[in-house]
């Protein structure tokens, strides 16, 4: 765990050395309000992270600083860095980052004065193709992440945030009537009432919300956390309550957003589930799909194309079951069921085709 209040100076460099390193990729919303929150904790943070950009002067994060530093910190510090005139222009440079990057603020903690009152620890955890993982957070909540998928944590004293930044988990949400634990996935939030339940992204505006236990609210980013604790404490009080809101998916229930709109609620049967959580068990289980969507499924847990596959294949259905990784036993059971022949082009393409 990654806990920013610590002032050692060594984890300090460290972790202005690591938001360096974020900045030459590109920070994304919630990065910036991370960063905007660890500023903000300590004079020393800003310091080292000035500096750091001064090694660092000619890379990309120029661009994600700019008004932060002055245009002149690609030079080398000189040996005055640490004055007390520096160190005033640290302080009118944080205020300037927090009014430049405020409209992002609601999305992670309701204010900035909250944010730098709240002690904040955040992780980060990632999979790569084909390998699945399972984490345990600080509160006791379990997180299964699928293959390709990253996600960070945020907690505070008074709420508990998951982005999901790409990809597919599972959320197991320890109980705290207090905290509310939401997961972000683009421009929506899950919170979970006491549950367990599925996120997949699929990009920027389409995902999939699949609830196993309990209940999750569907709601904006920015929704308060006065907002979330109500919906908690209405579903402790009618557990069982039959006046289910549009916004509340309960078990058994899916529900995907399409272009950032919500779709209506599918009520999937035991079998069905089971079929959509098979990559837990690293399997995938297909049921008449299209090969061309089975294909680009294989394709999220491997590092291999198929391409190009025949016009006169790419509609064919498959069923079945099949390991995740196993590739060699999809291209043999295509093969043998439906006489597909396959090319393997170079070390990850494949050629799909048949006489």
């Amino acid at each position: 765990m990654i806990t920013e209040t610590s002032n050692d100076n060594k984890s300090v460099q460290e972790r202005a050395n690591f938001w360096i390193t974020r900045l030459d990729k590109g920070l994304s919303s919630t990065e910036k309000q991370q960063l905007i929150a660890w500023i903000n904790q300590d004079e020393a943070h800003y310091l080292a992270l000035r500096r750091m950009y001064s090694l660092w002067g000619d890379i990309t994060a120029q661009h994600e600083l700019t008004g932060l530093f002055d245009a002149n910190l690609n030079k080398k510090p000189h040996r005055d860095y640490f004055m007390k005139g520096s160190l005033a222009a640290s302080i009118f440079a944080i205020a300037m980052l927090t009014v430049n990057l405020t409209s992002d603020l609601g999305k992670l903690w309701q204010t900035p004065q909250q944010t730098s009152n709240q002690h904040l620890a955040y992780q980060s955890f990632n999979t790569q193709f084909g390998q699945q993982k399972q984490i345990t957070l600080t509160d006791g909540s379990k997180v299964t992440l699928n293959t390709n998928s990253i996600i960070e944590v945020a907690y505070s004293d008074q709420q508990r945030k998951v982005t999901l930044l790409r990809g597919e988990a599972k959320f197991d949400v320890a109980k705290d009537a207090q905290r509310p634990f939401t997961v972000i996935a683009g421009e929506s939030a899950f919170t979970a009432l006491g549950t367990i339940y599925n996120v997949q992204r699929n990009n920027s505006q389409d995902m999939e919300l699949l609830v196993e236990e309990g209940k999750v609210l569907v709601s904006e980013v920015n929704t308060s956390r006065a907002t979330l604790l109500k919906a908690i404490t209405q579903a402790h009080i009618e557990p069982k309550s039959s006046m289910i809101k549009d916004d509340v998916v309960i078990a058994g229930e899916k529900l995907a957003i399409v272009e950032q709109e919500l779709t209506t609620k599918q009520n999937l049967t035991q079998a069905e589930i089971e079929k959509e959580l098979a990559w837990q068990q690293g399997m995938l289980i297909f049921n008449g799909e299209p090969l061309t969507k089975v294909l680009s499924e294989i394709e999220r847990y491997n590092t291999i194309k198929f391409t190009p596959v025949a016009k006169n294949i790419a509609d064919l259905k498959v069923s079945g079951y099949f390991k995740s990784n196993d590739i060699n036993g999809l291209l043999q059971s295509l093969n043998y069921n439906f006489a597909i022949n396959y090319q393997k082009l170079n070390n990850n393409t494949f050629t799909l085709s048949r006489s």
